[in-house]
């Protein structure tokens, strides 16, 4: 069993929490013992060395002990991890370890005593060496990572490092980067994957006569008055001054991870550098797929999109990959229309939709069935209408200046030419956008696929009278010309009911929306309220009003379960307890992301819904801890056997 136990994901950062007790050490500071340290500022552990450590110690055993509250010390899998015979401090000396010496060192460290309470120290050269997969093969749960700082003027290695190195990892496997590492360089370190910091920096800084800011350092005869109890001592205490100030960088991004909104505070952050900035924007435009297949799609954090990287954010790239790959359209559509975004979400609420669908029900409301809207915005691109509710299209909000920049245009162009590709041929393209961004993206669009265009936003305001009166008559005329006596009556859809569609596809699998709700249903409830859905009587599904996800009865979950791309297959028949665990997991679907509903399967039958705690990738390479949280069990008949 492993120290640690992942508590959520959120791309390559989590919460580390231990396994037993489920006390949440990571993200996390480390600290060196010494004898003039402040006091605890909610470090994780305690190296039993003083820093920094002496050339002379480095053949030394050093002892790193947990920090626990006292009630739940009896019960942890182990109070301190061992770092036994290995240097890494200082940064460099990795940097020389012969291959030989390393293949020693690994033959060593796999003779020690419970794997699980051992450090391994790991130098960044050997990031993709054979050998790690003996050391991976056991229990140990924490290692350093050491030679990094070479790294930092170097953004096309640190990338690949980080990816290789966490995507090659379980996610109980911690990793500490030693050594003075600013607190500006933290919330992307942990966005990458790192879990452990410790606090040489203070003291590195303290001795030199440097007074530290969450983004800068300054000498000390010229800084930012600061106002902590720490600075306001006499004399000043600078040591305890910089301890703070990388504690308080920790527990910001514990909470903005937390949050499910890490993401946000990143690029916040790595606009102080330049090198991080780069980094960033390496990652999403070379890694987006392994980010992809780890980012939670079902949040309900506000999504603040302030700079042009954030069109390349992962959860902007999930949403444009499914409804490139999920999204099927009603197959009664005749006629498609383009719409702008809107401040207010979901857009339906907002003041200038509501005049839309006012216009749209002027026209004649015979025809609304036969009407799919489209909302064109950036980053996310295309928003079908039927999906507005969901994450990030209900959350995200991005400064309006209405230029539109050649790479969002040529994104959006991309995916709105696939959508349409999707509908009926012979649609009718109606465009109620108006500026040069959304011309040039419905030029592109129509010479593309040879569609009849209809340009109905007369100003530069798609609310005003004239464009909305446009709306209404171009709508009449389009539908006076079009024959719709083949049209089956009882296809035609509600706007709730196609949504419910369009959202099961988008959650579960594409296939799923019609298998659920090809039969009358019934609903309770209203929005703002969550919304129970009934057919013959039975609860089959639940929309939630606060996210625009479905919650499944496992009986319905039975019926889907071939569309399905959420489902783990577990060993057991039967379910006992509210978790399920990692050695009862014979495979989860790779399609599976932090946060999803997913379905509990044991020979082709659903035994329970559950809520994911990591990504299906990572859950096949854990041994052991928690997967999923149950929610719903198959409840049997009486007289039915397990």
């Amino acid at each position: 069993m492993r120290f640690f136990q992942p508590l959520s994901a959120f791309g390559f950062s989590r919460l580390l929490a231990e396994t037993r007790t489920s006390h949440i050490l990571a993200p996390g500071l480390l600290s060196f013992n010494s004898g003039n340290k402040p006091s605890n500022f909610g470090f994780s552990g305690f190296f039993d060395s003083s820093f920094p450590p002496r050339f002379s110690d480095l053949d030394s055993s050093f002892q790193l002990r947990w920090s626990f509250p006292p009630h739940l010390s009896e019960r942890v899998l182990s109070s301190s991890f061992t770092l036994s015979s290995q240097p890494f401090y200082p940064s460099f000396v990795s940097s020389t370890l012969s291959e030989s010496s390393f293949s020693e060192y690994v033959t060593s460290f796999l003779s020690l005593p419970e794997p699980h309470s051992q450090i391994f120290t790991l130098p960044y050269t050997f990031f993709d060496s054979p050998l790690l997969e003996d050391v991976l093969s056991t229990d140990c749960s924490f290692f350093v990572l050491t030679g990094l700082s070479s790294l930092f003027n170097n953004q096309r290695k640190l990338s690949e490092l980080f990816v290789s190195l966490r995507s090659r990892l379980a996610p109980d496997i911690a990793l500490y980067v030693p050594g003075p590492i600013t607190p500006t360089y933290y919330s992307f370190l942990v966005y990458s994957g790192i879990d452990f910091f410790d606090d040489s920096l203070a003291y590195y800084l303290s001795e030199r006569g440097f007074f530290l800011t969450s983004d800068s350092v300054y000498p000390l005869s010229n800084h930012p008055e600061c106002y902590c109890s720490f600075c306001r001592s006499s004399p000043p205490d600078i040591l305890g001054h910089n301890l703070q100030v990388m504690a308080n960088k920790l527990s910001q991004i514990r909470f903005f991870l937390e949050s499910d909104n890490l993401r946000t505070l990143v690029e916040r952050d790595v606009h102080s550098s330049p090198l991080l900035s780069s980094t960033l924007n390496y990652f999403d435009r070379n890694y987006s797929s392994t980010f992809l297949s780890r980012f939670p799609a079902q949040q309900s954090t506000s999504l603040v999109c302030t700079s042009s990287s954030s069109l390349n954010r992962p959860e902007v790239e999930l949403f444009r990959h499914r409804v490139r790959e999920r999204f099927n359209p009603s197959p009664q559509t005749r006629v498609v229309i383009l719409f702008p975004c809107s401040a207010r979400k979901p857009y339906s609420l907002s003041r200038s939709h509501s005049l839309f669908s006012q216009s749209l029900r002027q026209a004649g409301k015979s025809f609304l069935p036969f009407i799919s809207e489209l909302i064109i915005t950036s980053p996310l691109s295309v928003v079908p209408r039927e999906l507005e509710s969901l994450y990030p299209p209900r959350f995200y909000d991005i400064p309006v200046s209405g230029y539109w920049s050649e790479e969002e245009i040529a994104v959006t162009s991309s995916l709105l030419i696939d959508v349409l590709s999707k509908f009926p041929e012979n649609i009718i393209l109606i465009n109620h956008t108006h500026g040069q961004g959304y011309s040039d993206i419905v030029e592109r669009v129509s010479n593309s696929l040879n569609l009849t265009v209809y340009h109905t936003s007369t100003s530069d305001r798609p609310t005003s009278s004239s464009s909305l009166s446009n709306l209404s008559s171009t709508l009449r005329e389009v539908f006076s010309s079009l024959d719709l006596t083949d049209s089956n009556s009882s296809h035609n859809l509600s706007s709730f009911l196609r949504k419910l569609i369009a959202t099961a596809d988008y959650q579960y699998g594409p296939g799923s929306g019609n298998v659920l709700f090809s039969s009358p249903i019934r609903t309770r409830g209203k929005y703002p309220r969550d919304i129970q859905i009934f057919r013959e009587k039975k609860l089959i599904a639940t929309y939630l009003s606060r996210t625009g996800f479905l919650s499944l009865q496992p009986a319905a979950a039975q019926e889907i379960l071939d569309y399905s791309l959420v489902n783990l297959d577990f060993a057991a028949e039967t379910i006992t307890g509210s978790s399920i665990y990692a050695p009862g997991c014979n495979h989860a679907s790779e399609f599976i992301l932090p946060s999803d509903e997913i379905f509990i399967v044991n020979s082709g039958r659903v035994l329970a819904t559950a809520r994911a705690l990591i990504a299906g990738v990572d859950m096949n390479k854990m041994s052991s801890g928690s997967l999923a949280i149950v929610k719903k069990k198959l409840k049997l008949k009486k007289g039915e056997t397990k």
